[in-house]
């Protein structure tokens, strides 16, 4: 039946009824292309209802978190930026907690589009496109970071590239070789990180999910620990493998990426299962009454 929570596994009682953040991926749990999907308003009513916190938690770097905000809104889904946490905002964020203390602003090279290079320079950082690199950016440069970029060029490459030799250190803002798009699959930002990965003979830090560097920004930015957070997610291998990893309670929704067929036949698990989000405040009924399945 739509809706209705069904393969729980983990997540004991204990925890999960001390839930205080509902983390939701966006693409295939929010919105699928142009469209937002069902029951999207009245959930986050009902999150709100309960005093829970949100935020939505994306690996696309191409939008600043303002027009992350701004397409939410465009489809009467209320956000504000603060809300938004994206794997280019944790890319700066990570950057500035391990840029060396020289004065000046550091120079970051970046392969990616105008959301990562406006993240990076409002994280105080001298953010220089690969394309518009004069060769004392590139052989000064502190990072390569790489993101999604579909201007991306032989030049890019090769800037980044001789960035890399001259000692930069490779971040990428998350490794998704494809995304999802209305006229079919496309290559994703991973594809760009392998090709700038095998020229330079670097092997990058990957900060969105599943990797740890997008959870510890999620932790820094509510102050509420892993336990503590549900994470809704399309995705086995990004969302669900993400939360899983690090400590959050999982819920798969179907209405994006995986199927029932490929949820059955993976060994990503994740602890519920939802047909589509009309299931998710029953859910966080059951779990606010220590329940683990239902």
């Amino acid at each position: 039946m739509a809706g209705t929570a069904a393969g729980i596994t983990g997540g004991s009682g204990e925890d999960a009824a001390r839930i205080r953040l509902v983390a939701f991926d966006l693409d295939g749990v929010i919105y699928r292309g142009s469209r937002r999907l069902p029951h999207v308003p009245e959930v986050l009513a009902d999150i709100e209802r309960r005093g829970l916190l949100r935020r939505f938690v994306t690996n696309n770097s191409t939008k600043h978190r303002r027009e992350v905000a701004a397409v939410l809104r465009s489809l009467e889904v209320p956000a504000e930026p603060g809300e938004i946490l994206s794997s280019a905002a944790a890319t700066a964020g990570w950057l500035r907690a391990h840029a060396s203390r020289t004065e000046g602003a550091a120079r970051v090279l970046y392969v990616g589009e105008s959301g990562l290079g406006e993240e990076l320079s409002d994280a105080g950082f001298r953010a220089i496109h690969a394309l518009k690199a004069e060769p004392e950016d590139v052989t000064r440069a502190e990072f390569v970071v790489v993101g999604l970029d579909r201007s991306f060029t032989y030049d890019s490459l090769a800037r980044a590239q001789a960035a890399l030799l001259a000692g930069a250190r490779f971040v990428a803002t998350n490794g998704d070789t494809t995304y999802p798009a209305e006229e079919g699959l496309m290559p994703g930002a991973g594809a760009i990180v392998a090709a700038v990965a095998a020229a330079g003979g670097v092997t990058p830090t990957v900060i969105g999910k599943p990797h740890a560097g997008l959870a510890e920004a999620l932790r820094e930015d509510t102050g509420i620990p892993a336990s503590q957070t549900l994470l809704v997610g399309d995705r086995l291998e990004t969302d669900i493998d993400f939360g899983r990893q690090h400590g959050m309670h999982t819920a798969l929704v179907l209405t994006g990426v995986t199927t029932q067929e490929q949820l059955a036949g993976s060994s990503i698990r994740p602890d519920h299962v939802l047909t589509d989000l009309s299931g998710l405040p029953g859910l966080l009924e059951r779990l606010s009454r220590g329940e683990s399945g239902g």
